[in-house]
């Protein structure tokens, strides 16, 4: 093996081991899988390259870099989330703020209005479900879904502000065409009495 990838080798390992210590003690943002599951697989990565070395090296210890002689991480438990109360406060405030967002507000009022196909064609009942489910996520206390929301709540906000534009441009597409059925009955009212006027 060349001098460089033996260099590689141990940086390699420097980075997951660096990697799996941020997991363990910040967590990562995986939106599906808890943080088990990723420093699951960053130790497999860790046990891969120390297996690379070993297959390199032999016996000959004085060879091996001194980040191989660090323990390999245990596997962790399934479920395991860290800064969970952290995360678990943060979804609270979250949902606090989606339930005082306007746009939402303005969603929730106007569901009541749009017919089945309006809402279905601007999928306002997905828009809506992403304050309930956060709220069933606390309920269930499901950190992966809460984390979800603490991640990055404004992207949520944003889908809240196009749906609402989305309403607004039907609502007023609506008001529109009433209004113009209404001057048309109105016309044809007058021309009505226009008619009768002349007999």
């Amino acid at each position: 093996m060349a001098k460089k990838e033996k260099e590689n080798l141990e940086q390699e390992l420097k980075d997951r081991f660096a990697r799996w210590d941020y997991l363990r003690e910040y967590g990562g943002s995986d939106p599906t899988w808890d943080d088990a599951v990723n420093m699951n697989l960053v130790r497999n990565h860790i046990i891969y390259y120390k297996s690379a070395m070993e297959a390199e090296y032999g016996g000959d210890r004085e060879k091996y870099p001194e980040i191989y002689f660090r323990e390999t991480p245990p596997e962790t438990v399934s479920g395991y989330m860290a800064r969970a109360a952290e995360i678990r406060n943060k979804a609270a405030e979250v949902l606090e703020i989606y339930l005082a967002d306007a746009n939402f507000q303005y969603l929730l009022y106007s569901r009541q209005i749009l017919s089945e196909k309006e809402a279905l064609k601007i999928n306002i009942g997905n828009v809506l479900g992403y304050v309930s489910g956060l709220a069933d996520a606390l309920k269930r206390d499901d950190l992966i879904a809460m984390r979800r929301h603490t991640v990055k709540p404004e992207c949520y906000q944003e889908s809240f502000a196009s749906c609402a534009e989305k309403v607004k441009q039907i609502l007023s597409e609506k008001r529109k065409l009433a209004g113009e059925t209404m001057e048309r009955q109105v016309t044809l009212f007058q021309m009505g009495l226009e008619a009768g006027q002349c007999r």
